[in-house]
């Protein structure tokens, strides 16, 4: 295997990936530990320092995930997000640069004590399921494919790699609102006579820790895996004095976390949209076909929409508008990866990662297939 290749540079990244997520966990739970009220000082140095080098790992990541697009560029001569075996790096790329984004933009950097544990915790979470992204990518076919003379554009580059930002980045939304709610949970739980969780709100929270288990693998690590591990957190935390004090500071603040996640994430979903109209307008002359694909990435559009517009207009803040995001990520993950499954999409005008399925809807039938208008 060479070296400097796309698929050992994928494996490189996989293995930093996986090595940083394990790490996160271990400092994470660091951080809950009463350090004051044990030695009568704050943390420890060295804990600070383990925190920084984890957003570290997860910047060399990044890089070794961008040199393997670098590789698999010049291994297919054209921007590599033809098939699935190059699109879901290219998404895992975005995945870690939204990451370093929003690690700066909100400010986990500057937090300490139990928020930033929660900081690690996100991290790490996030960098496991890169990880095992990656993991499934490398089951993939490894085969190169030249590009359709639709694909052949200069929006190609730009259109998916919008909407790789922004569907990686509401993935890491869908995360920070779903660790809110499984530690509400179990905070009810455990402390059940102080901070009682409404009957509704359990409910709700069992069925979404269920809901993505048919997904598969990315699936159960989200809704039973991160449920679970919270549990865990919380579990430990109960034996220290504070016990689960430490989730009032962030609770007040989550809100606002995951408000800055979805203010950087629309602004590129949004532009894969209209882009992708500018190229279909380019390619056959019509801004909208309603292609299934389409149609599609248009109801996860929607989801946010309706997020903004019901945040604004009808004050749905705190766990009312992070219900919505939570939902959001499960629409952007059937647009992004249960589509190629659905029976509309075996003739969808955006399946080129199968050659052996042929688009064939309106716009690709021959000319014949068109009613032809009378010549007077």
């Amino acid at each position: 295997m060479e070296t400097f290749s796309f698929r050992s540079l994928l494996e490189l990244t996989r293995v930093i990936s996986l090595g940083g997520a394990f790490f996160g966990f271990g400092v994470s739970l660091l951080w809950f530990f009463p350090w004051k009220s044990w030695s009568g000082k704050a943390e420890p140095r060295w804990l600070l320092t383990a925190s920084r080098l984890l957003i570290v790992l997860a910047g060399l990541a990044f890089v070794a995930n961008i040199c393997a697009q670098t590789a698999r560029y010049f291994e297919v001569m054209h921007w590599p997000a033809q098939t699935m075996y190059e699109v879901i790096p290219l998404g895992t790329t975005m995945g870690f640069l939204s990451t370093l984004v929003l690690y700066a933009v909100l400010g986990l950097s500057k937090v300490r004590g139990a928020a930033r544990g929660f900081s690690d915790l996100f991290v790490a979470l996030i960098l496991l399921g890169c990880g095992f992204t990656l993991h499934y990518v490398l089951g993939l076919d490894p085969t190169g494919r030249a590009l359709p003379p639709a694909l052949q554009s200069y929006w190609f580059s730009t259109h998916i790699t919008a909407y790789m930002f922004g569907y990686f980045t509401f993935f890491i939304a869908t995360l920070a609102a779903w660790l809110h709610f499984c530690f509400k949970f179990w905070r009810g739980i455990l402390q059940a006579k102080k901070y009682p969780v409404p009957a509704r709100q359990l409910w709700g929270i069992g069925l979404f820790t269920l809901l993505p288990i048919p997904f598969g693998m990315h699936g159960i690590l989200l809704g039973p895996g991160v449920f679970l591990l919270s549990g865990l957190i919380c579990s430990v935390s109960l034996t220290f004095p504070n016990k689960l004090a430490w989730f009032d500071s962030w609770e007040k603040g989550s809100d606002r976390f995951t408000w800055l996640i979805f203010v950087v994430g629309f602004p590129f979903l949004t532009a894969g949209l209209i882009q992708g109209g500018l190229w279909a307008q380019e390619a056959w002359a019509l801004y909208w076909g309603w292609d299934s694909k389409e149609v599609s990435a248009l109801i996860s559009w929607l989801f946010y929409l309706v997020y903004l517009h019901l945040r604004y207009v009808a004050g749905w803040r705190g766990e009312k508008g992070m219900a919505i995001l939570l939902f959001g990520g499960l629409s952007v993950y059937i647009t992004f990866q249960l589509f190629g499954y659905m029976p509309a999409s075996q003739s969808s005008l955006h399946r080129y990662t199968d050659m052996e399925s042929v688009p064939a809807e309106r716009m690709l039938l021959p000319a014949k297939d068109f009613d032809e208008p009378e010549i007077p």
